[in-house]
């Protein structure tokens, strides 16, 4: 009979994600992980497989806590624009937290796509259209309660809160200040204020 996991996977799980976050996938080594999880390397073999198919398990794992906690404030909202404005300043709220790395896990490491395999790249790329597509269907079914005017181009705009989303959060990386991206997110939720949005 398999021997029960004497570990909380969840809490393995988000140790390492702060370890690929913080130092990339090369520079995450075996022992760091080990000294992270709590886990000796034959314990983290047998949970989640090699170094590799740990860092997919990780990717899943950040992708249903941190960005899904992104949508949930977006969710919550009382509508779109404020929705944007607490997806926007959640991201940044991320970045600064000192508990965090900084910056984005998902772009960091698209942004180091010579050390991931085929799938893995495929997969991280995936997930950025997944969230543009995410955003445009919120900002379709805005514009189609009235919230939003007609003319609004829903995949350009999801475009470019994404590409904000993401950006804001490199700029935060490079030392700018959360002053200076907060104009930067007032910028883009103004986006969806137009003269016929009383249509």
């Amino acid at each position: 009979m398999a021997r029960n996991r004497q570990f909380d996977e969840a809490q393995a799980l988000g140790a390492a994600m702060r370890v690929f976050w913080k130092n990339g996938y090369e520079g995450t080594s075996i022992q760091g992980l080990e000294d992270a999880m709590g886990l000796k390397r034959t314990s983290i073999y047998n949970a989640f497989g090699n170094k590799r198919a740990l860092f997919k398990r990780v990717m899943a794992f950040y992708k249903a806590s941190v960005m899904a906690r992104l949508f949930a404030e977006m969710d919550t909202a009382p509508d779109i624009r404020e929705g944007v404005r607490r997806l926007l300043n959640s991201a940044l709220d991320i970045h600064f937290d000192q508990a965090n790395p900084g910056g984005c896990l998902v772009v960091l490491s698209v942004l180091e796509g010579g050390q991931h395999d085929a799938q893995s790249q495929a997969s991280l790329q995936q997930t950025l259209h997944d969230l543009r597509s995410a955003l445009q269907s919120r900002l379709s079914r805005a514009r189609k309660a009235g919230e939003l005017s007609p003319d609004l181009d829903t995949a350009a705009t999801a475009t470019t809160i994404a590409t904000t989303m993401t950006g804001i959060m490199v700029m935060g990386k490079a030392n700018f200040t959360r002053a200076a991206l907060n104009k930067t997110v007032k910028q883009v939720v103004g986006l969806l204020d137009s003269p016929s949005r009383d249509k």
